[in-house]
């Protein structure tokens, strides 16, 4: 926010130079440089700062991930790492749909995404502190890999829900199609 408000800063006090170029000094040319450089610095930084916050959005939303990914460099727990990596990127891929639906599924998707997420994490740091000498049994990843697949297996079921309630919202009565089918051909057969 305060680049946001800096920047516009340093445009207004541009805008006000132009301005005044435009009337104080004899040359036009001079006015309309000075007003053109006003406006491409305006578009310009403003456009960087906003494709920058979403930037900084999207690094923030990876981060679980890339931390993930570079955490097993010795390759241990490269099955774990995938389990977990499959399950969120499970997750990810249905998001198109769930910004279809109402309110509290999109913020039920977003915490079940949150959970995905936390468990990288917790993955991650467990990766990051684990005993390579003594070389423990990694209980607590695997449990988290099952929480994954249980969540995942939740996940599926709930969308699968969803969509069968988005595409069959009412039961047809099929004695009520065979009735106006036979009305209508009666018409005909009279006609």
């Amino acid at each position: 926010m305060r680049r946001f408000l800096a920047v516009n800063c340093i445009s207004v006090i541009m805008f006000v130079f132009s301005v005044i170029m435009l009337f104080v000094s004899d040359g036009l040319g001079l006015g309309i440089a000075c007003s053109a450089l006003w406006l491409a610095y305006t578009v310009i930084a403003n456009g960087y700062l906003l494709t920058q916050g979403k930037r900084e959005e999207k690094q923030e939303q990876d981060a679980p991930l890339e931390r993930l990914k570079k955490c097993d460099r010795r390759g241990q727990f490269s099955t774990e790492v995938h389990m977990l990596l499959q399950q969120y990127y499970s997750i990810e891929s249905r998001g198109e749909y769930m910004k279809s639906t109402t309110d509290s599924m999109q913020d039920l998707y977003a915490q079940i995404l949150e959970q995905a997420r936390s468990n990288m994490d917790s993955a991650a740091a467990y990766i990051e502190s684990y005993d390579y000498y003594t070389k423990p049994e990694p209980v607590y990843l695997r449990n988290l890999c099952v929480q994954g697949d249980q969540l995942v297996q939740k996940f599926n079921r709930l969308v699968e829900q969803l969509v069968d309630i988005d595409t069959n919202p009412t039961s047809l009565d099929m004695n009520y199609v065979d009735e106006v089918v036979e009305c209508l051909q009666e018409m005909q057969t009279m006609n």
